[in-house]
């Protein structure tokens, strides 16, 4: 089992491709509204607009005092968040790939997994009691319903039959069905327990704590696929960079470097995308079998 702390770390390694990042430490514990830190080592490139990365907050230097390695520093820089940091962590100077930006990434990928055109999907599964007479039942299943896998009424305590007739109604009145979806029985069932098994889109983390397996209920199999997927992302918008007229060019020689280089360069990283959700698609299908409804 995994946490998006993981995911993130695999991701930024395979990014730098063994390149290392300008690294220094910070001398003391800086609590989260501290607007000035003590740097450990000599400040290298460290200079008025470097941005430091500490964990996954960023920081934006507006003053070095190089003789004390002191800098002035404004908190929670490019949409990240404030919070204190240990003596001793890393700071990575001008990051090429900031550990929140990763995160985005992930997170972006999870909800387009989850859409029909990849059609991924985690399984979950609803208990309630059914009255035995009601054709329409109110479903209160929480978050999204992408759509039933199975349902099965309770006969006896080691006897749950299938319903092999039914359908999910969706935006139901809620004055009626309190959740907006209704499960429509076409066939009898048994009054008492009934299990719904339903595809519901994957969770959204919010910290780099959270576990994939257990918050977002994304398969540990397909771990791979976010990578992929967050690596795609952030090196997209790249060509974009280089096509700015009003910076310095690239030091590479253009031949070296053409244009729409950076672009082709994640082609490999898409058709890996590409397989890996179909694999992981029919391992699904595999495992939840789509049966066929009497009319």
């Amino acid at each position: 089992m995994s946490t998006v702390s993981q995911v993130i770390t695999r991701a930024h390694r395979q990014l730098l491709s063994g390149v290392v990042e300008e690294r220094n430490k910070i001398a003391a514990t800086i609590t989260a509204t501290a607007t000035s830190c003590v740097l450990s080592y000599d400040l290298g490139s460290v200079r008025t607009g470097s941005v430091l990365e500490i964990d996954a907050e960023q920081m934006y230097v507006w003053e070095v005092v190089e003789s004390t390695k002191t800098l002035t520093v404004e908190r929670a820089f490019n949409g990240t968040t404030a919070a204190a940091h240990t003596g001793g962590t890393v700071v990575v100077v001008n990051p090429r790939f900031p550990r929140n930006q990763i995160f985005e990434a992930i997170t972006d990928e999870l909800a387009d997994l989850s859409s029909p055109v990849n059609g991924l999907f985690q399984v979950k599964v609803l208990d309630f009691r059914y009255n035995g007479s009601d054709r329409q039942v109110n479903l209160p299943a929480s978050g999204t319903v992408i759509d039933l896998i199975d349902v099965r009424s309770r006969n006896k305590s080691d006897d749950y039959q299938q319903v092999r007739s039914f359908k999910l109604l969706r935006d139901m009145p809620t004055k009626d069905f309190g959740s907006g979806l209704a499960l429509q029985l076409d066939q009898d069932a048994y009054q008492g327990d009934m299990r719904v098994t339903f595809k519901a889109p994957f969770g959204k983390p919010a910290a780099e704590a959270d576990n994939l397996q257990n918050i977002c209920g994304f398969p540990e199999s397909a771990e791979d696929i976010l990578i992929i997927g967050a690596q795609i992302r952030l090196m997209a918008p790249r060509e974009i960079k280089r096509n700015f007229t009003e910076s310095q060019g690239d030091t590479r020689r253009s031949d070296e470097v053409p244009p729409g280089a950076v672009g082709n360069s994640i082609t490999n990283l898409l058709r890996m995308r590409r397989d890996r959700i179909t694999a992981e698609a029919q391992r699904l299908a595999r495992l939840y079998p789509t049966f066929l409804q009497r009319a």
